[in-house]
C-alpha cells in the first residue's frame, strides 16, 4: 500500500509546502488512505496514539478501507469543522458514522451541540486538554498529528471561507476553534491547522485549477484572506501536503 506513495510525482515550494500530482481523483483517494495509514503507524509507534482531524465527504471516505489495517483503538478522532445549531447539528459526525463503526475508532471527540460560540470555546478546551494532542511550540496551540482537509474552488477549507470573520483573524489567532460566521457551527482556526504535525489538503477537481494556482503560485499566500486554503503554512513546523490531480494542477507554473 505505502509503495504507491513513493511513486507519486511531488514538488516542494520555497516555503516548504509539498504538492503531489496524481492522474485522477481516485488516485488522490488512495494517497489519502496511504498517508493517513503511514502517519498513524508512526505516531502510534512513537507515543501510543494518533490524533486525526477530519471534515466530511470525499476526504473521509477512503479511510474506511483501513479497517483492520491499523490499531484503531489508539486513534483519537476530532472534527475540523462541525454544525452545532439547528437541524444540521452533528452533520460531520453523522458523515463519519460509517468510518467510526467499520474501523472501531477508539476515541471519538464530538463537537458539542449548542450555540456556536459556546461550542467553539468548549472544543478548544477539548483539544487543549487531550493527552493525545501535543502543543505547537511556535503558536502554543494544540498540535494534532494529522489534519485532513478538503477544499473548494472558492479557496475555502474546513469552514474557513474567503474574507470571513474566522479567516481575517489569522495569521496570529490564539484560539484553536472558532465560530464559523453564518454557518451555525465551528471550525479549526487557520493557525490551529498550521500547528499540526502534518496537514493533508485535497484539491483534486478540475474546477479547482484557478484556486490551486492562486494558493500555491502567488506570493504572500499565508496572508491572502481571499484564499484561506493557501494560508495554511509550514512556518510553525507543519508538513503541509497538497494532494492534486493533473487537472487541478494544470494552471501551476513549471515547478
Amino acid at each position: 500500500m505505502l509503495a504507491y506513495f513513493a511513486c507519486v510525482p511531488a514538488f516542494t515550494l520555497p516555503d516548504g509546502r509539498v504538492g503531489h500530482v496524481l492522474r485522477s481523483e481516485s488516485a488522490v483517494s488512495d494517497l489519502i488512505r496511504d498517508r493517513v495509514a503511514e502517519l498513524a503507524r508512526v505516531a502510534i509507534a512513537e507515543k501510543g496514539c494518533f490524533s486525526l482531524s477530519i471534515g466530511s465527504g470525499t476526504t473521509v471516505e477512503p479511510l474506511a478501507s483501513l479497517a483492520g489495517a491499523l490499531d484503531w483503538s489508539c486513534v483519537h478522532l476530532f472534527f475540523g469543522n462541525e454544525r452545532t445549531e439547528g437541524e444540521a447539528a452533528g452533520k460531520c459526525w453523522a458523515g463519519a458514522e460509517e468510518l467510526i463503526a467499520t474501523c472501531g475508532v477508539g476515541h471519538v471527540h464530538r463537537v458539542p451541540a449548542g450555540p456556536a460560540a459556546d461550542a467553539a470555546e468548549a472544543y478548544s478546551r477539548t483539544l487543549l486538554d487531550s493527552p493525545a494532542v501535543g502543543t505547537c511550540e511556535g503558536t502554543g496551540l494544540p498540535s494534532l498529528d494529522c489534519v485532513l482537509l478538503g477544499s473548494g474552488a472558492d479557496g475555502h477549507c474546513a469552514s474557513l471561507y474567503p474574507g470571513s470573520a474566522q479567516v481575517v483573524v489569522s495569521p496570529g489567532c490564539d484560539r484553536a476553534c472558532l465560530e464559523a460566521e453564518g454557518k451555525g457551527g465551528v471550525t479549526l482556526s487557520i493557525d490551529a491547522i498550521s500547528s499540526a504535525r502534518t496537514v493533508l489538503l485535497s484539491a483534486a477537481k478540475p474546477e479547482q485549477a484557478a484556486m490551486v494556482r492562486k494558493c500555491l503560485g502567488w506570493s504572500n499566500a499565508e496572508r491572502n484572506t481571499g484564499m484561506p486554503a493557501g494560508m495554511v503554512t509550514c512556518a510553525h513546523g507543519a508538513q503541509v501536503e497538497w494532494l492534486l490531480t493533473d487537472a487541478s494542477a494544470v494552471e501551476l507554473p513549471a515547478l
